[in-house]
């Protein structure tokens, strides 16, 4: 085989750059807003009060209609531009808290209470409203922005592209929600980051042995081959280690000693999927989807999905455990929280941000900004193409 570094060097491309501003901006994120975004947990969304959320710098308000639907609409009312989201919840329906307008889940204006109990203009003729630029009824204020919604494995969504039919691709399922040999809980946790940054963290071996040293890996000094396939929209990086072991939590699944087979998996344009499989019975999943609020701001919904060896029923044990898993996989997301922090602060410091450089072990990370960067000028063609390489590094 021909060492490449026999290969005489290609001349280098010219750096791309991330752009975190345009990424995260509603009006510039090209095809990035064509897809369901995850705006909170089912659990999250009572029928008492709205919720506020932000998705490419918009601001929306969530509320559940008469039937328990989610509702999700512009986060200002029509009158005066106040936030709807710190108003109530009744019958249904969202009421103002500057002076009380009524919308109903559709975003029409519903009730007007200076209008009083005949809820049309009193004194003005139609001609005087006219003139004065006035509506004589609720009924011909208009209405409210409004985003398709979607709820399903305990999560709302929120379609941001305008029409969801044209949605790129389905909401994301949650690996193995309903399944009762696994036990699933979230994780919801704001970043300070933007998307690429944070699904590249998420599906980085290199960095786990020095932000989560002792917790998740050691540094064993050992070579790391692995594949990296890209392919309709996703990138899946399948690890090749004979003796692959994380530490901390890995001894509770992985009692016996059994190979490890370890996979991570981007998919367009906001979630990361990462395995971790002994056999048949035991496996540990991470799932992470991202929302974005602003250029190094964001929301991620983890789904930790997890099943034991164990021959008591795997329910109960899931169960019994799921304090202790909860309290170790909130540590080490601490430690990402806390390294995306210092990246942020390097992004920021003066011009130039953005502008990576990388090595053979970064080649998932330019296959995902190639995915992106695609989409954000307009995902217009075919996209990246179709490719499958093997790499290697140390750690």
């Amino acid at each position: 085989m021909r060492n490449p570094r026999d290969v005489p060097p290609l001349a280098p491309a010219p750096a791309p750059t991330v752009d975190l501003d345009a990424e995260a901006d509603l009006t510039r994120c090209g095809a990035l807003k064509d897809y369901w975004y995850v705006a909170c947990l089912s659990t999250e969304l009572t029928s008492r009060a709205p919720l506020a959320r932000t998705f490419f710098g918009t601001n929306v308000v969530l509320f559940r209609d008469e039937h328990g639907r989610p509702v999700a609409l512009r986060d200002r009312c029509l009158h005066r531009n106040a936030r709807l989201s710190a108003g109530a919840v009744f019958d249904g329906r969202l009421g103002c808290p500057y002076h009380g307008w009524v919308y109903d889940g559709s975003g029409a204006v519903v009730e007007v209470p200076s209008l009083g109990p005949s809820q049309c203009g009193e004194s003005l003729d139609a001609r005087g409203h006219a003139r004065a630029g006035l509506q004589v009824r609720p009924c011909d204020l208009g209405r409210l922005q409004r985003f398709d919604t979607l709820e399903q494995d305990g999560l709302v969504f929120v379609f941001m592209g305008g029409d969801s039919q044209r949605a790129r691709r389905p909401a994301f399922r949650v690996p193995f929600w309903g399944q009762p040999e696994w036990s699933v809980y979230f994780m919801v946790t704001r970043f300070p980051n933007g998307v690429t940054n944070l699904v590249e963290n998420f599906m980085d071996v290199p960095h786990t042995v020095f932000v989560h040293e002792g917790w998740f890996r050691n540094t064993a000094r050992k070579r790391v081959p692995a594949t990296v396939k890209r392919s309709e929209g996703s990138v899946l990086v399948t690890y090749k280690q004979e003796q692959d072991t994380v530490s901390g939590l890995g001894r509770l699944f992985n009692p016996s000693g059994m190979p490890m087979v370890h996979t991570d998996h981007y998919v367009a344009p906001n979630i990361t999927r990462v395995d971790y499989l002994w056999g048949e019975r035991s496996g540990f999943v991470i799932n992470s989807q991202i929302t974005p609020i602003g250029p190094t701001d964001s929301l991620v919904y983890t789904a930790i999905s997890y099943r034991l060896p164990y021959d008591l029923p795997r329910s109960l044990v899931g169960h019994a455990l799921k304090p202790l898993v909860r309290w170790y996989t909130t540590q080490v997301i601490t430690q990402d929280v806390e390294i995306m922090k210092v990246q942020r602060e390097g992004l920021l410091n003066g011009p130039g941000g953005g502008v990576f450089s990388g090595t053979e072990a970064d080649l998932l990370h330019s296959d995902i900004e190639a995915y992106r960067r695609w989409l954000l000028e307009g995902g217009h063609g075919p996209g990246p193409a179709d490719e499958e390489r093997d790499i290697a590094f140390w750690i």
